[in-house]
């Protein structure tokens, strides 16, 4: 499995800010940039799992591709999407409070075997690895200015009250 990881810290919010803001489904498309959309097709609040439908741009020949698969998660902490279809792909965001703020780290896998077979070992996995990389930086990037805008709006509610 190819992977990357990147991490940042965004300032002036909570772990449930972010956790809220990444487990819903129809706002999960603003920070991925290549997500199209998602459809929840079950939730099991109790056990933290959900079985999750994505549709990725990926451009060119395959277009818009459907991605299946199951999202676990622990509240506020962590949120994990394992696709099996059409190739397996792995995504994790991992949540920790520190000081006024939030570091985040954020990891993507992809496993190019079960589609490429013996082929997958000529891939050059530098490049897949930074284009791993770029989608996560770009959804970092998106969530950290979502969260400041959200941080926004709460000091301008609270001024005007």
């Amino acid at each position: 499995m190819i992977k990357a990881v990147r991490r940042v810290f965004i300032a002036q919010t909570t772990p449930q800010a972010i956790f809220t803001a990444l487990s819903d489904p129809q706002s999960i498309v603003e920070f991925l940039p290549r997500m199209k959309r998602a459809e929840l097709l079950e939730r099991d609040d109790e056990q933290r799992k959900a079985r999750l439908v994505t549709y990725m741009g990926v451009g060119g020949f395959f277009g818009t591709i459907r991605c299946e698969g199951d999202l676990t998660w622990e509240e506020n902490r962590e949120i994990h999407f394992q696709v099996r279809s059409p190739l397996p792909v792995e995504t994790h965001w991992l949540l920790t409070a520190e000081n006024d703020g939030v570091a985040v780290e954020a990891m993507m896998g992809l496993n190019l075997e079960p589609m490429l077979g013996p082929m997958a070992a000529f891939v050059p996995e530098r490049q897949v690895s930074d284009l791993l990389a770029g989608e996560l930086e770009s959804a970092l990037a998106a969530l950290d200015k979502r969260m400041g805008e959200i941080e926004s709006h709460q000091r301008e509610r609270a001024v005007a009250l």
